[in-house]
């Protein structure tokens, strides 16, 4: 568990799934209906770590251990009006730190790559940039994503 202030991080099951998905849902620039039905089924399937700050949920993070040295950020989402106040680092922090111990060397996550143009998407990055998260490639088009959306893959070393 990790704390500061009144933040406190723990880990999340199937039964704040919809808490998530209200969070993500009042993101429309960030999260799609089918994105949605992603996270749903990602939830069940991979490990979940949750913020709350004076007992409300702020943020979510969703993590999938791909291979022995290397895991992904799925979803990443912190409420709006908390956003910019350290809660979506806190939960990289949290989970780099975990990760770290069951040997996991590499986090990787995927966002709509610079090109794209969408302006919501530069704070992504830059959010990644200042998290220590570094741009490999850009790939165009990625498999499973919807055509015009060129995949930029960000990997930070643990």
């Amino acid at each position: 568990m990790y704390q500061g202030l009144d933040m406190v991080i723990t880990k999340g099951d199937t039964k704040i799934a919809e808490e998530c998905v209200k969070i993500a849902r009042d993101l429309p620039d960030y999260f799609t209906d089918s994105g949605i039905v992603n996270l749903i089924q990602d939830i069940k399937n991979y490990q979940l770590f949750v913020v709350n700050d004076s007992g409300k949920m702020l943020g979510f993070i969703v993590i999938a251990a791909k291979y022995p040295q290397a895991a992904e950020i799925l979803w990443l989402a912190v409420k709006k009006e908390h956003q910019n106040k350290g809660y979506g680092t806190a939960l990289i922090e949290h989970s780099s730190i975990g990760l770290k111990e069951k040997g996991i060397r590499l986090l990787e996550v995927k966002t709509l790559a610079p090109h794209a143009g969408y302006q919501p998407y530069e704070a992504t990055r830059r959010f990644y940039d200042k998290n220590g998260f570094m741009l490999t490639d850009i790939i165009d088009p990625y498999p499973g994503w919807e055509p015009g959306n060129p995949c930029a893959l960000y990997v930070k070393i643990l």
